[in-house]
Parts: C-alpha cells; sequence; structure tokens
C-alpha cells in the first residue's frame, strides 16, 4: 500500500513541469512588494480587532512563510527536489493560515465592523489566490483547502450564541458557493496560463523549426548555386564569341540574383528573430556609395537609363558605422528603382545632416507608387501592385537596418516616380595610428598550391576552376580523412575545407589537421561552406578555422582569401 502510493507520488512529481513552477515564481515575485505591503497594512487594520500579540506573531509566521517559499520556489524541480517542493507547499499552507487565522479571531470579536472586515479581507484574499497562484494548481488548492478549514472553523465557534442552527447552516452554505466559485475561477485561470504556455511553445517550437528549415534551405540551394555561378564566372574570364559572352553573362546574373534572395531570407529571418548583426567599423561612406554606384551603371546604360549620382562635399569620409550594410541598402534601392524604372532613370542625392546623420534621396522615373501603397510595400514579401519579379524583401529589410542604424527608410511624396529618403546615423571615426593595408595578391601565385577538401565532387571541380583561372595548383579531397592521408605527405599553402562532410565533419577534420605532427598542423584552414551566416561565421571562426569562404563562390571572395593568406608567405 505504502509503496503503491510512494510510486504515485514520484509519477506526479515526474509530470511537473519546471516551466510551470519557473512561471509561477516569475508572477509570484513581480508582485511580491506590493503583496507584502498590502498585507502589512491588512494586519495593521487586524490589530484594530485581534489583541496586538497575535496580530504579531501572525504577521511573522505569513510574510516570513511567503518569502522562503518564494526562495524555494526559484529554480525548483519537482522531480528531482522533491522535499524542496513540499516545502513550498507547507510554505502555501502556513502563510494563509496564518493569515486566515487572525481574520477567524477577529470575526469574533464584538467589536463593530469586524465580521465585514473579516468577510470583506477573506473574500479578497481567495480571489487573490485565485489570480497568482494558479499557474502551479497545487499551490492554489492548498491555499484555498487551508482558507477554507480555518473560515469553518470560524463560524462554527460559539455558533449557539452568535447565530443559531439557522445561522450556521446559511454560513456554511455560503462557504460552500464560494468555495465552488473559486474553485471555478481557479480551474479556469489555470487553464487560461496552461493554454497561453502551451502556445507560446509551440510558437517557439515553430520558429525554430523555420530557421532550421531556412539554414538547410540555404545550404542546399548554395550547392548547386556554387557550380551554376563558379563555373559561370570561370567560363566568363575565357575568350569566346560577344552572343556566348552574353548568354554566360544573363545566365550569371539570374544566379547572382538567387543568390542575393537567399541572403534576403536570411536577413529577414534575422530581423524577425531581432538578432540582426549591425558591425560598426572605421569606413569611407563616400567611397562606398561611388562604388555601389559604379556596379549599377553597367545595368542603367544597358537599359537606355540614367544614373546620376551628387555628393554633398561635407560628407566625412572617415566615419564608423557599418558600411557593408550601407552597401546592402543603397543596393536594394538602386535595385528596386532599376526594376521599375523604363525611361528616364535614376537621381541619386547625398546631404549630411546634423554632423552625424547621412541622408541619401533617390528619385526615380517609374511608375511610381500609389499613396494606399505607402507603407504596404515596406511589408515582408509585399510587393505592390506590380508583375516585377522578386520577393518583397528588399525594402523590408533596408528599413529594418536603417532604424538598427539610428536612421530610417521613407517614401516621400513625388510627382513623378517613388522617391526614397534613406537616414543612417554614424560617429566621426578617430585618426587611425596606421593606415589599413589592404592585402594584395602576389603578382605570381604558379609556386602556391592549395588543397580543397568538399565530398561533392562539384563543388572541388568549382573551386579548382577558380584557383586554375588565378595560376594555383590544386589538390583534392573528398572527405576528411582523405584530406589527412594528403597533409601527411604533402603540406600545401593553404586548405579550403567544407565544414558538412559526412562521416568526418569540418571541425573534426580540423581538429585532426591541428593534431598532426608536422608543420602541416599550422597550414591556415578556410571554411568553404554554404553556411553562409553570420552566425556560421562566428562559430566556424571560433572553432578555429583561419578564414570564412562562403558558397557561392565568386571571384571576388575567392581572390581576397588568396591575397589575406597567400599574400603573407611571399
Amino acid at each position: 500500500m505504502f509503496n503503491a502510493t510512494l510510486q504515485r507520488l514520484i509519477r506526479y512529481l515526474n509530470r511537473i513541469s519546471p516551466e510551470e513552477i519557473a512561471r509561477q515564481h516569475a508572477l509570484l515575485a513581480d508582485g511580491y512588494a506590493r503583496r507584502a505591503l498590502l498585507t502589512g497594512l491588512t494586519y495593521c487594520l487586524g490589530a484594530l480587532f485581534v489583541p496586538l500579540p497575535y496580530v504579531v506573531v501572525f504577521a511573522i509566521l505569513d510574510l516570513g512563510a511567503e518569502r522562503v517559499g518564494l526562495a524555494w520556489l526559484k529554480g525548483l524541480n519537482p522531480a528531482t527536489q522533491p522535499f524542496r517542493y513540499g516545502g513550498t507547499l507547507l510554505s502555501v499552507m502556513t502563510s494563509q493560515l496564518a493569515f486566515t487565522a487572525m481574520l477567524a479571531i477577529a470575526y469574533q470579536s464584538s467589536t463593530p465592523l469586524a465580521q465585514a472586515f473579516s468577510g470583506g479581507v477573506v473574500a479578497l484574499s481567495l480571489l487573490q489566490l485565485a489570480s497568482i497562484r494558479v499557474v502551479h494548481a497545487p499551490y492554489a488548492a492548498v491555499g484555498l483547502s487551508t482558507a477554507f478549514v480555518v473560515s469553518l472553523v470560524a463560524v462554527t465557534v460559539h455558533w449557539e450564541i452568535r447565530s443559531g442552527p439557522e445561522g450556521l447552516l446559511l454560513s456554511y452554505l455560503a462557504l460552500a458557493a464560494a468555495a465552488y466559485f473559486i474553485l471555478m475561477i481557479v480551474r479556469a485561470n489555470h487553464a487560461l496560463h496552461d493554454g497561453i504556455a502551451r502556445e507560446r511553445l509551440a510558437a517557439r517550437a515553430a520558429d525554430q523549426a523555420k530557421s532550421r528549415f531556412l539554414a538547410q534551405m540555404s545550404h542546399e540551394l548554395r550547392t548547386p548555386l556554387n557550380a551554376i555561378l563558379g563555373l559561370g564566372y570561370v567560363e566568363l574570364a575565357q575568350h569566346h564569341s560577344p552572343a556566348s559572352d552574353e548568354r554566360l553573362r544573363l545566365m550569371t546574373n539570374a544566379a547572382r540574383g538567387l543568390s542575393v534572395i537567399l541572403d534576403d531570407i536570411l536577413d529577414m529571418s534575422a530581423i524577425e528573430a531581432g538578432v540582426l548583426p549591425i558591425r560598426a567599423t572605421t569606413g569611407d561612406p563616400v567611397a562606398e556609395i561611388n562604388s555601389v554606384v559604379a556596379m549599377f551603371q553597367p545595368l542603367f546604360q544597358t537599359q537606355g537609363l540614367s544614373l546620376v549620382l551628387s555628393l554633398d562635399p561635407a560628407l566625412p569620409t572617415r566615419v564608423t558605422m557599418d558600411t557593408q550594410r550601407l552597401r546592402q541598402g543603397l543596393s536594394n534601392l538602386i535595385s528596386n528603382a532599376l526594376k521599375h524604372t523604363t525611361v528616364g532613370g535614376l537621381t541619386i542625392s547625398t546631404q549630411l545632416l546634423d554632423g552625424n546623420i547621412l541622408q541619401i534621396d533617390l528619385q526615380d522615373t517609374g511608375a511610381g507608387i500609389p499613396p494606399s501603397e505607402a507603407e504596404r510595400v515596406f511589408q515582408p514579401f509585399q510587393r505592390g501592385n506590380t508583375d516585377k519579379p522578386g520577393t518583397g524583401l528588399g525594402l523590408a529589410i533596408t528599413r529594418s537596418l536603417a532604424r538598427s542604424m539610428g536612421g530610417d527608410l521613407v517614401l516621400l511624396p513625388s510627382a513623378n516616380g517613388a522617391h526614397f529618403r534613406l537616414t543612417l546615423g554614424f560617429t566621426q571615426a578617430m585618426a587611425a595610428a596606421q593606415p589599413v593595408v589592404k592585402a594584395s595578391l602576389p603578382a605570381n601565385l604558379a609556386g602556391f598550391q592549395v588543397l580543397i577538401v568538399d565530398d561533392i565532387a562539384t563543388n572541388r571541380l568549382v573551386a579548382k576552376a577558380h584557383l586554375r583561372l588565378l595560376g594555383v595548383a590544386t589538390n583534392e579531397a573528398s572527405s576528411g580523412a582523405d584530406a589527412i592521408e594528403i597533409l601527411r605527405k604533402s603540406i600545401p599553402d593553404l586548405v579550403l575545407l567544407d565544414m558538412n562532410m559526412p562521416q568526418m565533419d569540418g571541425i573534426e577534420t580540423l581538429k585532426r589537421i591541428r593534431a598532426l605532427p608536422s608543420r602541416a598542423a599550422r597550414v591556415p584552414v578556410i571554411a568553404m561552406t554554404a553556411d553562409a551566416t553570420d552566425a556560421h561565421k562566428r562559430q566556424y571562426l571560433a572553432a578555429g578555422l583561419d578564414g570564412h569562404l562562403p558558397k557561392p563562390l565568386t571571384p571576388e571572395n575567392v581572390t581576397d582569401v588568396l591575397a589575406r593568406f597567400l599574400g603573407k608567405q611571399v
């Protein structure tokens, strides 16, 4: 009998969620100071009807039990701390017993208003239990049961003198009705809290599943994109006929556009999670703006459009801001104008405001945006009334970026076309002690060798094509184990290592490389991976990788990696 009861108790404790206990603690802790103050005031009023020594003892028991119970509740796991859990139940019982006992004694007093005071405070106490101790229902049940028993004793004592049998029966019926009413409130409130908690958990699980899905899809799509874009760039670098060059350019532009869409989706996911990274560094906003405009100039010319830039001479050339995000936001806006403009062109003007605000106005001669669509176009996946391709993320992302950088993106009224105003905050950069010198590519790369480690042959082919185009010799490994064997025999100047290989992934392969007894243990190892998010980059650099080369590979990224690591070895 005892063992069976014990087993049932253990099963019950195992079913209690620590998260539910944590929510109950948070609710109680949030209003503890106010409750303690009001409870103390109630005891002061109770001294009008109850002898002071009793009031003091009851107050110490009540407030002390409440405080101890709250402390025990923090971080409680009933399954592993059953005695501590029992202590919290005892603290609720003690606190409610002391408080209700003081009111019960006041109820017996012949002082005018004593019964009204006791009945009113008991009702408020029960309602409080039904509102703040219902996250974990047993706490409310213990408190209500204690209050009910003490109240039952209070109305029973001296019933013959005070009210007679009819009054006693009426009191019992009133207590029973109150208990039933409060019990219904407890059940409803507990169900409400439990439902909200379940919905929150479901939403969190769905958000995590969405993030995993986006990360996985990004990784899977970047692998074929790496082949299309990488080999397209390599073929463009060869000599072909103008017609074939144009076809290759269209193909690579389309692939690069798809790559941008992937980046936009990942950025939007980061924005929704509130973790969009803004990294302020020292840079030249004038150079960045000129670079972005120069990149789009050929595209505008191809479509017979003009692209005019007017720079404010007062713009500083050395500031602290996230210049990469400046490029991203400006590129989104120029691309948007190019997509919706068929005649005329785009005029970009800049202005310095208040010494630390960069204002960029973009006025195109396209169809414009109706006032009814003025805010809708800034919503994710909303593209306005247009049949142009796109995800509808560019404006939403750019506005979020701007606001994260102390600025904004707004659509201004315009009689002709669309007029966007982008503002970004920055701080004046201190003069650098030493100028930053960007690594340059060695003049002759014929003597260098790079080991390419990837389980997918297409990815190795793309990397090899990029490297051989620059004159770099290559060697290949289809797994981490093959890479270790190659490194035992010969030492390359650089290793490009995929992170998501079967059997031995990139991190484990890196550990094996660093454990080699030869000079191969110190060879620079670059994460060449489709894991392109900032979080992945930080993870891999923290794990000991020397650099990060995202897929799909581009000539710029490959050249930058070679310049930074092979340039040091010249």
